[in-house]
């Protein structure tokens, strides 16, 4: 089983001016534009830092501005049919290859997005059964889009996690991101994005 980005990347989730306001950095003879490149770095890493990276994983474990993924499995089983991320937007479709290796599409009526907790799952309607699928491990694919509707519609404790990563960023430019933050920043930015976890049920 493996996901596929489809559509959508991580997003800048505070503007420039957000996060020169943040760093308390006055121009007062107008734009450095070798500045506003530091600052947009720190930005753009900040951000990655919070989102799923392309194979959906790191950060808060979600997308945060709406992508669309396919997910791909050798059958309609359990696991599959959970999904990998909360904050799901629609269930775009659900495909298979039948026995006989034609491309397929379950009807959308046949189905259903269900919640439990953060949670997000596919159940079948009453009535409706799962198809037989050809013998191959990407037999069935199933295309969903998940995240915030918009970037607008990012919460603001989530944009004030990005600043404060803004911060660190900025004042350690070549920092390794695979070792994470110092403590202190990520308790901070723990604070403000525990809720909106998988596992704050």
């Amino acid at each position: 089983m493996w996901l596929e980005r489809l559509t959508g990347e991580a997003v800048d989730l505070i503007t420039l001016a957000d996060a020169k306001d943040k760093l308390r950095i006055i121009s007062p003879e107008g734009d450095d534009p070798e500045l506003d490149a530091e600052v947009s770095r720190a930005i753009a890493s900040a951000s990655a830092a919070l989102d799923v990276d392309q194979d959906g994983f790191g950060g808060l474990g979600f997308p945060l501005v709406a992508q669309q993924w396919r997910r791909y499995a050798a059958t309609f089983d359990g696991q599959f049919l959970q999904l990998p991320f909360v904050r799901i937007l629609s269930i775009d479709e659900i495909g298979y290859l039948d026995a006989e290796g034609v491309e397929m599409v379950v009807p959308a009526e046949s189905y259903v997005l269900v919640g439990r907790g953060r949670g997000r799952s596919v159940e079948l309607v009453s009535g409706s059964v799962w198809p037989s699928v050809a013998n191959r491990p990407d037999a069935v694919r199933l295309k969903f889009t998940a995240g915030f509707e918009t970037l607008e519609k990012v919460p603001e404790d989530l944009k004030a996690a990005a600043r404060e990563l803004v911060k660190f960023y900025y004042d350690c430019p070549l920092a390794d991101a695979a070792l994470g933050v110092p403590e202190q920043v990520q308790r901070g930015v723990d604070r403000l994005t525990r809720r909106y976890r998988a596992f704050a049920l």
